[in-house]
């Protein structure tokens, strides 16, 4: 006989580990328990040396991301193997994201004969919601919104039944016992409910009515991806004249629309479900259709039905925009009264339900490198959290983040807990939100922690925020929490070299940065070199209208007889003006201002109408010109000149270039940059590690050429890839300098 006692650490509980261990144990004839713990899952099996073996193997072959710590123990007397309940008032070390629906419910949802048939709310232990409809740990069914809806005797059977795959799947239910749906006018009018719902709401899409469709993680915005006269109307309400829509869609119509390698397949697939930006096909048939939703865009973000309520709408229709619903800039809509206030002036009809949401999540964005397994995050939420990311740190801390894109972090045994997005904290809703998702985090991880960091920006919401609730706080400068994220999360340690771009952050000189290259060694940060300093006439006004930051690039290096034609039509006197006195004009090294100066100039982007169109748009004139020249720089004495790259992209100009010609210049400007300062650096600090961080970056053109260029050198590259390289990321940094 032998004995073993099994630690199993990671994301295994909520996803039906538990059944899958008692059923393999069944299998193999081996005794013992299984019971969920403070630290993951603990196993004791005992049998046969053989049996044993057998089920260890193929443990350890299963397709949960779990490690395993296995030790023999004394043998005792166990007549069979059970399922023990976890420990009373254990708080679980890993508490389960939600999951797409799995291929069996899915195969369930349209069988006739299946008394699930067309149920909305179908699930199992494989599949269906689960932190957002978590009210407390442990997740048990009593802690969740489905304690208002009592199991019928076939749902009990089955929760109760170690070998049916509903086992303890929390959320489970069918058409007798489960929620239901209701579809309501914008007046707030019932119109009709369940199966008629449903009918009625496919009606309304075919017409071309605007949606607004309670999801998983709250509301969706929602009309015929197809329908060109509903998009527009949709943006209009939404104001939001060209931002890109992401879509909805079976996969053979998002391969109609879009190229679609293996690896983008297997994440539009997988249990995520995530929105994936996927690169637009070349079609006459569909370019109508992409100027509606993605214009000026090489990218189309395309995501799976992931709720059976998804699938069923999607059975019905080829392809569906599926926005969040709430308003401009503010939290996702999760319940009635958010959605009838919010969006009645948005959606023409509400398809709703009666089970109610606990955790608002936004749809999770991510793209990958061309040709690559490669997987850069650009928003981590649904699907992904509250799933951890494994690090180093010892302490236990709280990260406040930043103020756009804000995703918070806990750290709790070494486990970093990303929040989900929630968004820009100017807006006093999003605020709100963020103070609702600390307690309830803090609640969950049942932790206190006595330190915390935040931004170092004396204006952050975030960081007033924090000083007022921590009194051991940590301010972090920005573009070192960029690069520290990077570190932590691929545990770097010694002379490390960071590239860290973006649009703008708080400097250690009072500044604005955003090209920064940065040492980090001996345990200490030193910016080593920058872009050169310019002025951003009006401050932030300047993210929108690109043009000044463009008259203003160019009057510093002497440049203004040269500005083209096209953007004297501003008043680019003033700019000169307000740039030579200094008047509301703060300095900054961005160089995500300056990919915006460049579309300004080329005539791609003059005004911007939400954050990095400018760049994006760039970015897409670039891909249809494949060039390998790039314009002059000089480094010297850490200041990188851009007066040669200037003064030849107006030649250029000059010239009547291509857009995209020029654009594709710029972009291998940059990238030789980088690859320049990086042989510089290396050879001055003896480094080969490479940091590349911060929302430049998530430019897929850029970092496709920066890696290239980098690893020809012989270059180490690191960068995020389990969270966002935009400031949705900076939380893990604030937190590993803290520690």
């Amino acid at each position: 006989m032998k004995s073993v006692l099994i630690e199993v650490s990671g994301t295994v509980q909520g996803l039906g580990f538990r059944p899958f261990v008692y059923n393999l144990a069944v299998e193999n004839s081996v005794s013992g328990f299984v019971r969920n713990t403070g630290d993951g899952v603990q196993i004791i099996v005992q049998g046969t040396k053989s049996a044993v073996d057998s089920f260890i193997k193929k443990l350890q072959k299963s397709e949960f991301d779990a490690k395993y710590s296995i030790k023999k123990i004394p043998c005792r007397q166990y007549n069979n193997f059970k399922i023990l309940r976890s420990k009373k008032n254990e708080i679980l070390s890993e508490f389960p994201h939600d999951l797409a629906l799995c291929g069996e419910c899915k195969k369930e949802l349209f069988s006739e004969n299946n008394r699930r048939c067309l149920h909305p709310f179908i699930n199992c232990v494989k599949c269906g919601p689960r932190f957002s409809i978590i009210k407390k740990l442990p997740y048990d069914r009593k802690n969740t919104s489905m304690s208002e809806f009592v199991m019928c005797k076939e749902c009990r059977q089955e929760y109760k039944d170690p070998s049916n795959r509903r086992f303890h799947a929390q959320p489970n239910s069918c058409r007798k016992c489960g929620p239901q749906l209701s579809l309501f006018s914008s007046g707030k009018k019932l119109i009709s409910q369940k199966d008629k719902a449903l009918s009625g709401a496919v009606k309304l899409l075919k017409k071309g009515k605007i949606l607004a469709v309670k999801s998983i993680g709250g509301y969706h915005l929602c009309c015929d991806a197809f329908n060109e006269k509903a998009v527009r109307k949709l943006r209009e309400r939404k104001l939001r004249p060209s931002k890109p829509f992401a879509i909805m869609s079976d996969l053979q119509t998002a391969e109609s629309l879009c190229h679609i390698s293996k690896y983008e397949r297997a994440e539009l697939l997988s249990s995520r479900a995530p929105i994936v930006l996927l690169k637009k096909r070349k079609s006459k048939k569909y370019e109508s259709v992409f100027n509606a939703l993605a214009p000026d865009n090489s990218s189309l973000g395309i995501m799976m039905p992931y709720a059976p309520l998804h699938h069923l709408l999607i059975k019905a229709m080829p392809a569906l925009v599926m926005t969040s619903g709430n308003k401009s800039d503010e939290p996702i809509c999760i319940d009635e009264k958010e959605a009838f206030g919010n969006l009645s002036q948005i959606a023409d009809f509400f398809l709703t339900h009666n089970r109610k949401i606990e955790n608002r999540l936004d749809d999770s964005i991510v793209r990958f490198l061309p040709d690559s397994c490669e997987k850069i995050m650009t928003r981590r939420s649904r699907g992904y959290v509250p799933a951890p990311v494994k690090t180093k740190i010892k302490k236990d801390i709280f990260a406040a983040g930043g103020d756009l894109k804000n995703n918070f972090c806990f750290i709790r045994k070494g486990n970093a807990y990303l929040s989900q997005f929630t968004g820009d904290l100017e807006e006093n809703a999003n605020l709100k939100f963020y103070d609702e998702s600390i307690n309830k985090m803090k609640s969950f991880l049942d932790i206190n922690p006595k330190k915390a960091a935040c931004d170092a920006h004396p204006g952050y919401h975030s960081s007033r925020y924090i000083e007022s609730r921590f009194k051991n706080v940590n301010f972090v400068h920005h573009h070192y929490a960029h690069m520290a994220s990077v570190m932590a999360e691929h545990d770097l340690n010694g002379n490390i070299l960071g590239f860290i771009f973006d649009g703008s952050g708080y400097g250690e000189d009072g500044n604005i940065w955003g090209g920064e290259v940065i040492l980090y060694s001996k345990k200490q940060f030193m910016r080593v070199a920058h872009f050169d300093y310019f002025r951003l006439p009006g401050g932030d006004i300047c993210q929108k209208e690109n043009w000044r930051t463009a008259v203003s690039l160019l009057h510093k290096y002497g440049l203004t007889d040269k500005l083209p034609g096209h953007l004297k039509k501003y008043k680019y006197k003033t700019i000169i003006k307000m740039s030579e006195n200094e008047v509301n004009a703060p300095l900054t090294s961005s160089v995500g201002r300056v990919f915006d100066a460049v579309a300004a100039l080329t005539g791609i982007k003059e005004i911007s109408s939400f954050e990095a169109e400018a760049a994006v748009a760039l970015e897409t004139a670039a891909e249809s010109c494949k060039i390998s020249k790039h314009y002059g720089y000089n480094i010297k004495n850490g200041v990188i000149n851009m007066k040669p790259l200037f003064t030849e992209l107006l030649k250029d100009i000059e010239f009547s270039l291509p857009a995209s010609h020029i654009s594709a210049k710029f972009h291998n400007t940059i990238a030789d940059i980088i690859a320049a300062a990086a042989k510089q650096g290396g050879r001055k600090y003896k480094t080969r590690k490479i940091v590349l961080g911060g929302g430049v970056f998530q430019n897929i053109y850029l970092l496709n050429a920066v890696i290239k260029k980098l690893l020809f050198f012989g270059f180490k590259i690191y960068y995020n890839r389990q969270i966002p390289m935009n400031d949705g990321g900076i939380c893990l940094g604030q937190a590993y300098l803290e520690a």
